[in-house]
C-alpha cells in the first residue's frame, strides 16, 4: 500500500462516524441542514445522477467503489431491483455499510467488502454499472483504478471529480492538507488527458455544482 493511500485510509477510517452523518437528515437541526445546502449540494446531485443512470441503464449488478458508510447503496437497494457490491479501504466505513444496509432491510440486496480496489481480486466478475463518488481526487496518479472501473462495467462506469476552478476549493485543500489527507482537483482539459492516457475514447462530462461526473461508455 503506498503512503498516499495509507494516508487516506486512515483519515476515512477516523472520519467514518461523523462523514455518515453528513447523509442524516433527521439528526440535523435547520440551521445544519441550510448549510449543507450550499456546501455539500454537489454529493446529493451527483448521487441523484449516479442513480439515475444505473435505472436508465436497466442494471441487475452495481459496483461502488469507495462505498463509505453505503448510504448510496442502501437508497439504491431500495428504490431499484439491483445487487449492489460495495468496496471500501477504510474497515469502519464498511462496518457501517453493513449496519445501514441490515437496518433497511437490503441485507440481500447489497454486498459490502474490505478492500483495496487495486489489490482485490474480482475473479472475473463484471457489472452492468461501475461508480466511484468522492474517490479519484484520491489518487495522485488515478489511471489504474480507472482502468479497473472501465473493465469490470460492462454498459458505463461513472465517477466523480472536483472542479479546479470552484470557490470553495480553496478551503478544501486547506481543510484536507490540515488533516494529512492528499486530494487533487481537475478541469475539462485534465480529464480529457486523463481519457486519452488510459485509452478511452467513449465519455462524456457532466458539471454537477463543484463537481464534474465522467461516464466512460463501451
Amino acid at each position: 500500500m503506498s503512503e498516499s493511500t495509507q494516508q487516506v485510509k486512515d483519515f476515512f477510517d477516523d472520519y467514518a462516524s461523523k462523514f455518515s452523518s453528513i447523509y442524516h437528515e433527521e439528526q440535523k437541526n435547520p440551521i445544519t441542514r441550510m448549510l449543507d445546502k450550499t456546501w455539500r449540494r454537489s454529493m446529493f446531485d451527483r448521487f441523484k445522477r449516479v442513480a439515475s443512470i444505473i435505472k436508465e441503464q436497466d442494471s441487475k449488478s452495481v459496483l461502488d467503489i469507495g462505498c463509505g458508510p453505503g448510504w448510496h447503496d442502501v437508497l439504491i437497494a431500495k428504490s431499484q431491483d439491483v445487487h449492489i457490491t460495495g468496496v471500501d479501504i477504510a474497515p469502519n466505513m464498511i462496518q457501517i455499510a453493513e449496519s445501514q444496509a441490515k437496518e433497511h432491510g437490503v441485507s440481500e440486496q447489497c454486498d459490502f467488502t474490505v478492500a483495496n480496489v487495486l489489490e482485490h481480486s474480482f475473479e472475473g466478475t463484471t457489472f452492468d454499472v461501475v461508480f466511484a463518488v468522492g474517490v479519484v481526487e484520491y489518487f495522485e496518479k488515478p489511471e489504474e483504478i480507472l482502468k479497473i472501473m472501465h473493465d469490470l462495467a460492462n454498459k458505463v462506469a461513472v465517477f466523480s471529480i472536483p472542479v479546479e476552478s470552484h470557490w470553495l476549493t480553496p478551503q478544501r485543500k486547506i481543510r484536507y492538507k490540515l488533516r494529512n489527507c492528499p486530494l487533487w482537483f481537475y478541469n475539462e482539459s485534465k480529464i480529457n488527458d486523463l481519457m486519452s492516457r488510459i485509452g478511452v475514447e467513449k465519455f462524456t462530462i457532466e458539471r454537477h455544482s463543484r463537481d464534474y461526473l465522467v461516464l466512460m461508455k463501451h
